[in-house]
C-alpha cells in the first residue's frame, strides 16, 4: 500500500511536469493558465494534488494536537466517515446546480475538518475519564480546540460573505449552517473541558459541576435542534425537502428528549453518594486487585456499588454521567429508594389503594421533573 508521503511526491512532481509544460510550450503566461485549466489531464493533476495537500495537513494536525490515535478514536473515526460521506451526497443532490470544483474543494475541506471535530470530543472524552493526565496533553488539546475554532470562524465568515454577496439561496447556506455546527459543538466542548479543569482543581469535589454540564448539554441540544429547524426551513422553501437534514432533526431531538430522562437518574443515583455507596474495605479492595476498570489505576479508597464491584469515586462521577449502569456487569444502578418506593407502591395497591392515585404516585415518583433545576 502506498503512504500518503510517497504519493504526495508522486502527485507533486505530476502537477510539476504538467505546469512546466505548459509554460514550456506557450511563451505568455495567460496562454499557460488557459491551457491548465481546460486541459482535462491537467485538471485531474491539479485536483488530486489539492486533495493531496488538504491530507497533508489533515495529517499534520493530526500528530501535532493528538499525536498517536487510540482504538476507539480510530474506531469512532471510520463510523462517522462512512455516514457523513452518505449525507453530503445526498446535499450534493441538493445543491447540484451549485456544482463546480470550487465545491468539491469545499466539500472535502468539509469532511476534513468534521473528522478533526470528532477526534478532538473523543480525545476530551478521553481525558475527562483518565485520572492522571501530563500537563503537555491538556496544553494540546486546548490548542488543538483553539485551531478548530478559527477554522470553523474562517470558514463560516467566508460563507457568510459569500451569501451575501450573491444575495440568494446558494451553496453557502449548506456551508454556513455546517460550520455554525461545528463551531457550537467545539465551544461546548471546549467549556465541558473548562468544567473537567475546575473539578480537577477542586480534588473532584465540585458537587455542581453535573448540574453546570447538563445545562451545557441541554443548550447546545436546543441550539443544534433550532439552527437544523431554520436550515430544514431554508432548504425546505428554496429547494424542496431535504432528506439528509431528518435523521439529524429526530436524532437532535432524541437527544434532547433522552438528556433530561438521564439527568433526572443521574441526580437519583448521584444524591447522597458518601452514603448511598459505601466505601470499600481493605479485604475488599485486595480480593479486587484494587485496579478501577474505568481508570487502570490503582485504588487506595473505592465505593462498592450494589452488585460488589468498585470504583473510584470520581471516576464513578463522570461513569455516571454518561452510563447508569456497571462499567464491570452492566448491571443497572438504582437508587437506594427506588426498591422501597416500590414494595410501598406494590404494598400500597394490596392495601385497596384506588388505581387512580397508585399511577400518580407511580409516575410522580417515575419522572421527578423538579430534580433537574435542584442545584
Amino acid at each position: 500500500m502506498i503512504r500518503l508521503p510517497m504519493y504526495a511526491a508522486f502527485s507533486l512532481l505530476a502537477t510539476a511536469s504538467a505546469a512546466y509544460y505548459a509554460f514550456s510550450s506557450r511563451e505568455q503566461f495567460y496562454p499557460a493558465m488557459v491551457y491548465l485549466s481546460t486541459s482535462k489531464i491537467c485538471f485531474v493533476l491539479l485536483l488530486n494534488t489539492g486533495l493531496v495537500a488538504m491530507c497533508v495537513a489533515w495529517q499534520l494536525a493530526r500528530r501535532l494536537f493528538l499525536g498517536s490515535l487510540r482504538e476507539a478514536e480510530v474506531e469512532r473515526l471510520n463510523e462517522q466517515s462512512w455516514r457523513e460521506v452518505i449525507e453530503i451526497l445526498f446535499a450534493v443532490t441538493i445543491f447540484r446546480q451549485d456544482f463546480s470544483v470550487s465545491f468539491l474543494a469545499m466539500v472535502a475541506a468539509l469532511l476534513l475538518v468534521k473528522a478533526l471535530h470528532w477526534l478532538a470530543q473523543k480525545r476530551v472524552e478521553y481525558i475527562e475519564t483518565t485520572p492522571s493526565v501530563p500537563l503537555l496533553s491538556h496544553i494540546r488539546i486546548v490548542s488543538f480546540m483553539v485551531f478548530l475554532l478559527t477554522v470553523d470562524c474562517l470558514f463560516l465568515s467566508n460563507s457568510l460573505r459569500s451569501l451575501i454577496q450573491k444575495r440568494e439561496a446558494s451553496v453557502a447556506i449548506f456551508f454556513s449552517f455546517e460550520y455554525t455546527i461545528l463551531a457550537t459543538s467545539t465551544l461546548s466542548t471546549f467549556v465541558k473541558y473548562i468544567f473537567y479543569v475546575s473539578d480537577m482543581l477542586m480534588e473532584g469535589q465540585w458537587e455542581r459541576k453535573a448540574v453546570y454540564t447538563f445545562y451545557l448539554e441541554l443548550i447546545s441540544d436546543l441550539v443544534h435542534l433550532s439552527l437544523y429547524m431554520l436550515f430544514f426551513i431554508a432548504i425546505f422553501l428554496n429547494y424542496g425537502v431535504p432528506l439528509h437534514l431528518i435523521r439529524e432533526l429526530y436524532e437532535t431531538f432524541r437527544s434532547f428528549r433522552i438528556r433530561i430522562a438521564d439527568y433526572i437518574r443521574y441526580r437519583k443515583i448521584t444524591s447522597n453518594m458518601n452514603e448511598r455507596f459505601p466505601e470499600a474495605t481493605s479485604e475488599e479492595l485486595d480480593a479486587s486487585d484494587a485496579t478501577c476498570i474505568i481508570c487502570r489505576e490503582e485504588m487506595t479508597t473505592a465505593k462498592k456499588l450494589l452488585c460488589g464491584h468498585l470504583f473510584h469515586v470520581h471516576c464513578l462521577r463522570s461513569w455516571l454521567e454518561r452510563q447508569h449502569t456497571c462499567p464491570t456487569c452492566r448491571a443497572p444502578i438504582v437508587p437506594a429508594d427506588n426498591g422501597r418506593a416500590a414494595s410501598s407502591r406494590q404494598h400500597g395497591a394490596q392495601a385497596g389503594v384506588q388505581p387512580g392515585v397508585f399511577l400518580f404516585l407511580y409516575f410522580s415518583d417515575l419522572i421527578s421533573l423538579p430534580h433537574i433545576f435542584l442545584f
